[in-house]
């Protein structure tokens, strides 16, 4: 299977929200970084084809998205960043309802709700009212309906928000074990959501695609410029005019920074292996 976007553009008025994205997608998990206002969202919608680009195509297996038409929704599960949902229905009937909108029989519905269910751990929660469910159960939840129908294209914008640290370790991993058969596209804030589990990092910055590569090709690029040190307080300053601190901790003798430079940031500072924290506060500390 793969996913192409050719040239996608959008724009809002007069103002350009995506420019110019290419990108060629096969199974795996595609971790979107960025930060808010850089068109992530709009990406996502347009893959998930419930807003339609203002330039571009998009086409699955050589296939045009718009041609496919139904034969493309069919094939695709999305948890957008608010999810509506009513809050008198019981998350089962919620569930049922979705099912419905997106084709399936009554039997198939019923037997992968129950998996979903366990799979997202609110096996004893499901008849309980959706507005009586917290933000992460109903994160929880909005990931079960993302999944009813089997798709083979998962588009995820911030799903972790709201879920607690055993939360979304949980769902990293079942990320991981379903993306071998789907192309998941993953929209996060938080870096170690996708450090673990991308095939490949995507960059986004200013509407455009800044950078793509997996986690290895993203660090080597910052090799031998991440440091460490410690240092008085009153040098911190002095520093970030030099690079970018990603890191300051309280010290027993100062403050222990990390830092990327491509010069020492202080006479006493010690390289360090790059993470992909470090690469992002590289791309987007200083806008």
């Amino acid at each position: 299977m793969e996913l192409k976007l050719q040239g996608i553009e959008h724009n809002f008025g007069k103002k350009r929200i995506l420019n110019s994205i290419n990108l060629t997608m096969s199974p795996g998990v595609y971790g979107l970084l960025g930060p808010n206002g850089t068109g992530k969202t709009t990406l996502m919608r347009i893959v998930a084809d419930v807003l339609y680009p203002t330039r571009g195509k998009l086409l699955l297996n050589e296939q045009d998205k718009d041609e496919m038409g139904d034969l493309y929704r069919a094939q695709v599960g999305y948890l957008p960043q608010d999810l509506g949902m009513y809050n008198h229905f019981s998350a089962r009937d919620f569930l049922y309802y979705v099912a419905a909108l997106k084709g399936l029989s009554k039997k198939e519905a019923s037997d992968r709700i129950e998996v979903l269910a366990q799979t997202v751990n609110l096996s004893g929660e499901m008849d309980k009212k959706c507005g009586k469910y917290s933000g992460g159960m109903k994160r929880r939840l909005g990931i079960a309906q993302a999944l009813l129908n089997h798709p083979s294209i998962l588009i995820l914008d911030e799903p972790t928000v709201g879920l607690d640290p055993m939360e979304r370790v949980r769902f990293r991993n079942l990320i991981s074990e379903i993306s071998a058969e789907r192309i998941v596209i993953l929209s996060t804030h938080i870096v170690s959501d996708v450090d673990h589990i991308a095939k490949q990092v995507l960059l986004m910055g200013r509407g455009k695609l800044l950078r793509q590569g997996t986690i290895k090709e993203l660090t080597s690029d910052l090799e031998g410029e991440v440091w460490e040190a410690v240092v008085p307080a009153r040098m911190l300053a002095q520093i970030e005019e030099k690079g970018t601190v990603v890191n300051v901790q309280q010290a027993d003798n100062g403050l222990a920074l990390r830092v990327v430079s491509k010069d020492p940031p202080c006479e006493d500072a010690r390289l360090v292996t790059p993470s992909l924290e470090d690469v992002y506060m590289h791309y987007f500390r200083r806008g």
